[in-house]
């Protein structure tokens, strides 16, 4: 189980890094929600990073399919958490309306609560990664 497990700390440091980055930025971080969701066209560096994280995803639920040992965490990790994930980007990036909630939200206080609330995941990938 160990690429579910390096999956599982991706996911942690991923939202460590992002909610630093939102926190510091405050409302400057709203730049880069626009250019990730509501833009004509996505930047590279979105694709790139949906392309990199879908071929760790990927790596991870087959090293997790063949291990013969599924764990609760397992199974929240590599079933539940994408498939929440992915409907939460549906809703966002491809709902105007999401969109719209996304993209106006304004001030560095509003920011920085939305970084808070992040943070409540990265234990909670950490548990994961350790009953994996």
């Amino acid at each position: 189980m160990m690429f579910p497990r390096v999956f599982a700390l991706v996911l942690a440091t991923a939202v460590l890094v992002t909610s630093i980055l939102i926190f510091v930025m405050g409302a400057r971080f709203q730049k880069v929600e626009q250019a990730a969701y509501s833009g004509a066209r996505r930047p590279w560096w979105f694709i790139m990073g949906l392309i990199v994280f879908a071929a760790l995803y990927i790596v991870a639920l087959v090293g997790f399919i063949g291990s013969a040992e599924k764990t609760w965490a397992g199974w929240v990790l590599m079933v539940v958490i994408p498939v929440g994930a992915a409907l939460k980007g549906g809703l966002v990036i491809l709902n105007k309306k999401g969109q719209q909630v996304v993209t106006s939200i304004e001030g560095d206080a509003a920011w920085r609560k939305i970084a808070l609330a992040r943070a409540v995941l990265l234990p909670i990938f950490l548990v994961l990664a350790y009953y994996v």
